[in-house]
């Protein structure tokens, strides 16, 4: 059947009809001849496209049904006639175009016709409003909303609080100083009701857009802790009229604030002479305090609480007079240190906390007993964690803000006798609702995490690790190797003694990291271990949470796969689906479809949303939950460490790597991994979607870690190709400066695009596949680098546009070098594109 949208294309261009989408003059003849000579094609669908493009920029489409030799229509909102838009590279899933240089800037509207049939319409530069850094809005309170192509072209964007239930709108003010394309600085008027749900529709000047997320409206209050979040509201922390210290017969419940050294109505009152322990009398102010709900006050002085556990319970606040004043000491015996128990609202403020034992005893710093707490704040507060356990938190809606957290070298987990094991200052998993904001943060063992995260904000923070946790390697480090080199470590040569990271996110969800700094003190690294990342993001180990699996049959709404287990979803053939787990079509016409899964029954899985594209038999999937999704990460500056910023083995979704700082900081990577484990116990099948990696500066005047910006895909097994991993990836309007002779580390320096094979002693299948689909490579520049493009097999419909290189004198340089995979003797790109323009 001849599609009817295309015929109305066609008539419309004579008739100037505006009710249907007209083509260009140019392309009338051509476009009405094609609907009778291949009516029989099937109908094209536009499956993954950029969010943005601006005049010039190159566009990268992927989907099915493209045909051989597809035509790319593109109008401009504010435009009566479409553009057709020459065609660079294509095939039946993926075509590559170029917005024309002259167009004026707006939302595209872009659609595919095959010579029979028309694809549906896509929208580039409309905005996307994703997520929000506030677990609630409050009249008069302003918030951000998260996305992309919220403030463009400098045109003021407005949004509009849409009641879910009712649906009025409330206007909402926003305040462009402080925001950009990937956020919006908003307050809501006064209009909003405490309760109520909203949506907000965000209109960027060229189109608007109604959230797909909502968020939920508090009353007005007071911020006297000043955390920023309208949950913050809730906290007692003044005395009510009622009470009067010392008078008979006083309303006991109006008393709030308790005073640790003169509250008549504790029966222990503390000492705060730094000597004597007032472990009893904090905690038993803590206790009359949940009675009622308030703040312990803590008036200039040190605390020492010895080897008492506090336990911090739900509604109090523990405050000092000021960090510079008020000082509580425990240690060098366990159990010291905190606990902070479920049920919300608590808090530490303005104090200084120090562990005194540096001889990594299991002290608690801060612990939940592996529980979620909820309304929980650290403000202003200097923590010396001495040679203790991390700060542990899980649970909703946290607030770590304006403080300094030290940590000595330590061996926890490990043995101090032989110099092994050691963690982080800061040790987070499941949290919702964070917000990490104006830390210091100073280390030197092992790495913090921060996992399993969900409305997440890390901004203006300041890490530091320090080089000195070193070992003088002996026997016990005859078997060391450094990394890449494969060089033997040498008995008394001076190396790190343990691995660790600045900041490892594993599986975020709605993470924003922006506007960190990211150094090291103490000397050099000297890395012995595969590591080194600033910002590592990946989901390897034992915690992979993904699977994948061979379409049996299949409908517009679920999946199933009957191939490989029985259906009893227990044992060996349990499949391993767990909360946010997506199924990403990966192969088929359907390739490239990503969708939450809401049930899984025995081996057939529901997901969130109809496909574009049902799948079809024989058609292969991958079940992941993402390692990143919806994830900005945003002028941080970083220098000293060997690795940038790293995406390794795992799934991503919608992230922006922008505007970031790398001074001989190593480089920029996202490493996918096929690893099809017959034994299921460490499967991996990595898809990407919508990966931007835009504006970076990336400088290497040392020579002693390499500056890159990489997509790699390891093919551990099967030895082929199994399907459309990475798809559309964007690199662009990012600086290299290398230097030459600079050793390598994870990839040599310069841009990067290939696969690497370890799937011996199986002989590589040669089927002119690939893993990377569409990557655009424009308006990079690339100074001294050795080579400035690597490209290699599984690169396919890659453009590379607009490059820049030079080089210092003396300095040669191969613009690219594309080479076979191991094991392939083939051509090792397909249909490569490289000009200017």
């Amino acid at each position: 059947m001849i599609d009817r949208l295309s015929i109305a294309s066609c008539i419309s261009h004579e008739n100037r009809v505006k009710f249907f989408r007209p083509v260009a003059r140019a392309s009338y003849a051509a476009c009405c001849w094609a609907l009778s000579a291949a009516a029989a094609l099937a109908a094209p669908v536009i499956i993954n496209q950029p969010f943005s493009a601006r005049p010039g920029d190159v566009i990268s489409l992927q989907g099915s049904g493209f045909g051989a030799a597809p035509h790319v229509y593109m109008k401009p909102l504010k435009q009566l006639i479409p553009t057709v838009l020459a065609t660079k590279t294509a095939d039946d899933g993926t075509v590559v175009v170029q917005a024309p240089k002259a167009a004026l800037f707006d939302v595209y509207e872009v659609w595919i016709t095959n010579g029979a049939t028309t694809s549906n319409h896509v929208l580039l530069n409309a905005p996307k409003p994703m997520h929000f850094d506030n677990a609630e809005i409050a009249p008069g309170a302003h918030f951000r909303i998260f996305g992309r192509n919220l403030y463009v072209n400098n045109i003021p964007p407005t949004v509009t609080l849409v009641d879910v239930a009712t649906k009025a709108p409330a206007i909402a003010t926003v305040t462009t100083s402080t925001s950009s394309a990937y956020s919006l600085d908003v307050t809501p008027s006064l209009g909003v009701i405490p309760g109520h749900s909203y949506q907000v529709n965000v209109s960027n000047g060229y189109a608007s857009t109604l959230s797909a997320a909502s968020i939920v409206a508090h009353a007005s209050g007071t911020d006297h802790f000043l955390i920023g979040q309208p949950w913050a509201y809730d906290f007692v922390y003044q005395d009510g009229p009622g009470y009067q210290a010392g008078v008979k017969g006083t309303n006991q419940a109006d008393h709030h604030v308790f005073n640790v050294r003169t509250d008549p109505s504790l029966a222990i009152l503390a000492k705060g002479d730094g000597v004597t322990n007032d472990g009893a009398a904090i905690q038993g102010a803590i206790n009359t305090a949940a009675a009622h709900r308030g703040v312990v006050y803590l008036p200039a002085g040190t605390y020492n609480i010895g080897s008492v556990r506090v336990d911090l319970k739900p509604g109090v606040v523990l405050q000092g007079e000021s960090a510079s004043n008020t000082k509580i000491i425990f240690g060098p015996a366990a159990p010291a240190g905190f606990i902070v128990d479920t049920g919300g609202m608590s808090g530490f403020a303005d104090l200084t906390i120090q562990n005194v034992d540096l001889s990594s005893n299991p002290i608690t710093n801060i612990g939940t007993w592996g529980q979620p707490i909820s309304k929980f704040f650290i403000q202003r507060v200097n923590w010396n964690l001495g040679s203790g356990a991390p700060i542990f938190l899980k649970g909703d809606r946290i607030a770590i803000l304006n403080s300094t957290f030290t940590q000595a070298i330590n061996y926890q987990t490990g043995s101090v006798a032989q110099k092994t094991g050691g963690l982080g200052p800061l040790y987070f998993s499941q949290l919702s609702n964070l917000q990490f904001k104006n830390n210091t943060i100073k280390w030197a063992t092992n790495q913090n995490s921060m996992n399993d995260l969900v409305n997440a904000i890390i901004e203006n923070n300041h890490f530091t690790r320090s080089a000195s946790d070193t070992i003088v390697a002996g026997p016990a480090q005859a078997s060391w190797t450094f990394p890449f080199t494969n060089q033997p470590v040498v008995a008394g040569e001076t190396v790190s003694r343990v691995d660790g990271r600045q900041l490892s996110i594993n599986f975020g969800k709605n993470v924003v990291v922006q506007n960190n700094l990211f150094d090291v003190s103490d000397g050099v690294l000297i890395v012995n271990h595969n590591d080194g990342e600033t910002i590592l993001n990946e989901a390897g180990g034992q915690d992979m949470r993904e699977d994948w699996g061979i379409v049996t049959t299949a409908n517009s709404i679920s999946v199933t796969d009957n191939s490989k287990c029985s259906g009893s979803g227990s044992g060996a053939c349990a499949w391993m689906v767990y909360p946010n787990s997506m199924l990403v079509i990966i192969s088929g016409a359907g390739a490239g479809q990503w969708r939450h899964i809401t049930a899984h029954v025995g081996n057939t899985f529901t997901v969130d949303a109809p496909f574009d594209v049902a799948p079809a038999a024989g058609d292969r999937f991958s079940i992941a939950v993402p390692t990143y999704e919806n994830a900005i990460i945003s002028n941080n500056t970083a220098t000293g460490n060997p690795v940038g910023i790293a995406m390794y083995h795992g799934a991503y979704l919608n992230v922006a790597v922008t505007g970031n700082q790398l001074t001989n900081n190593g480089g920029i990577y996202l490493m996918a991994e096929q690893q099809l484990s017959s034994t299921r116990s460490e499967p991996g099948l990595d898809a990407t979607r919508n990966m931007e990696i835009n504006g970076n500066t990336l400088t290497n005047t040392t020579g002693a870690w390499p500056s890159y910006i990489a997509l790699g895909y390891l093919m551990i097994n099967p030895s082929s190709f199994w399907g459309r991993n990475v798809m559309g990836a964007e690199i662009r309007n990012n600086s290299i400066a290398a230097r030459t002779g600079t050793p390598y580390y994870f990839f040599a320096e310069g841009y990067q695009a290939f696969s690497f094979y370890q799937a011996y002693p199986a002989a590589y299948v040669e089927q002119q596949g690939g893993a990377f689909f569409g990557t655009v490579f424009q308006g990079n520049s690339c100074a001294n680098c050795t080579v400035n493009y690597s490209l290699g097999t599984g690169a396919t419909d890659t453009t590379i546009w607009n490059a820049a290189t030079s080089n210092s004198p003396g300095v040669t340089s191969t613009f690219l070098k594309d080479t076979p995979m191991l094991g392939s003797g083939a051509a090792a790109s397909i249909r490569t594109l490289v000009g200017h323009d």
